[in-house]
């Protein structure tokens, strides 16, 4: 039996998840949870987050109980904190992770036109808020056949339809409140784009939640490489849908990061999985430093990041205290 370290402690500890739903919480108030009313974002957070709970525990995708994963995601949203305030960031989220909880139901079952559906139906919804994301769909067939061997003709239509479905509800609606001539210019960004590698948009704040980020899928993508090999067949089919999804929205992201709003919230729905298989079911005494150094790190990011959000609220404080100040 490997030896138990402080990483493997931390990460099988039942407190690992309340405390980082504690940080989260701290972090979303910083960023005016009460104050500007973001309730919806939070309902948004606390779904997905309770699907990849059932998500881990369902597909068994660490060897041991552990809720490092949603745990992770929470520690993940609080260093982009500066988008919790946009609501479709929040939603792209939900949709990601709705999507891979509907498509893992559907492994090697051929006759799983359901599931398939309702997978699309929510990537249809993240789509109405970012259409980019149509971009993933012929990625996410060929998932479907070489990963989750779920690619059959009812599969494939049931998948379309499910892409649709959200415009049919709702374009009507739209159309009657807005016109018609709204359907163009929502399409018309998947056959436009900005100059490549243009960062100006991306301030003190933006760069360190995405480089933290991104250097954490690397070390799990690199960690997943090397000892992905001790999980199941199944298993490791899974994790190859969240390295391959992870690897093309890093891509997509330093080329247009413009789109960082909607992009970086994917990037941390698969990067989570990824990072809490490091975490968890590593032993030595290097990855036992690294992994402090990864949760202390984490945590002075969310303090950077909620810091900038809350200037406001802590000026006002300031105010109010120096009001009833004797001076």
């Amino acid at each position: 039996m490997a030896y138990k370290r402080l990483q493997n402690t931390l990460t099988e500890s039942k407190l690992l998840l309340p405390f980082a739903a504690l940080v989260f919480a701290a972090a979303c108030q910083l960023a005016g949870l009460v104050a500007n009313s973001l309730y919806l974002q939070l309902f948004c957070v606390a779904i997905a987050t309770a699907m990849l709970i059932e998500l881990n525990r369902s597909n068994q995708l660490l060897r041991t109980e552990s809720q490092s994963t949603a745990a992770m995601y929470l520690l993940l949203v609080g260093v982009s904190i500066f988008i919790f305030p946009d609501l479709g960031a929040c939603i792209m989220q939900l949709c990601m992770v709705a999507l891979y909880f509907m498509l893992f139901h559907c492994r090697q079952h051929d006759e799983s036109p359901g599931w398939v559906f309702y997978g699309f139906f929510c990537l249809g919804l993240a789509s109405m808020v970012f259409v980019q994301v149509l971009y993933f769909v012929p990625v996410l067939w060929l998932l479907m056949a070489t990963c989750l061997r779920a690619l059959t003709a009812r599969t494939f239509w049931a998948s379309l339809i499910g892409l649709v479905t959200p415009y049919w509800l709702s374009g009507p609606v739209i159309i009657y409140f807005l016109g018609p001539e709204v359907i163009l210019p929502h399409f018309a960004p998947l056959a436009t784009f900005s100059p490549l590698g243009d960062y100006s948009m991306l301030g003190e704040h933006e760069w360190a939640a995405v480089a933290w980020t991104v250097v954490l899928a690397a070390v799990g993508i690199i960690h997943y490489g090397q000892e992905g090999y001790q999980d199941k067949t199944r298993t490791r089919m899974l994790h190859e849908v969240f390295i391959t999804i992870d690897l093309l929205t890093i891509l997509f992201l330093f080329l247009q990061p413009q789109h960082y709003a909607m992009l970086l919230p994917i990037i941390i729905v698969n990067t989570c999985p990824l990072i809490a298989h490091f975490l968890t079911l590593t032993h030595s005494w290097l990855t036992n430093i690294l992994s402090a150094f990864i949760f202390l790190l984490t945590l002075l990011l969310i303090a950077y990041n909620a810091w900038m959000p809350s200037s406001s609220f802590l000026s006002t404080m300031a105010t109010r205290v120096c009001s009833y100040l004797p001076l």
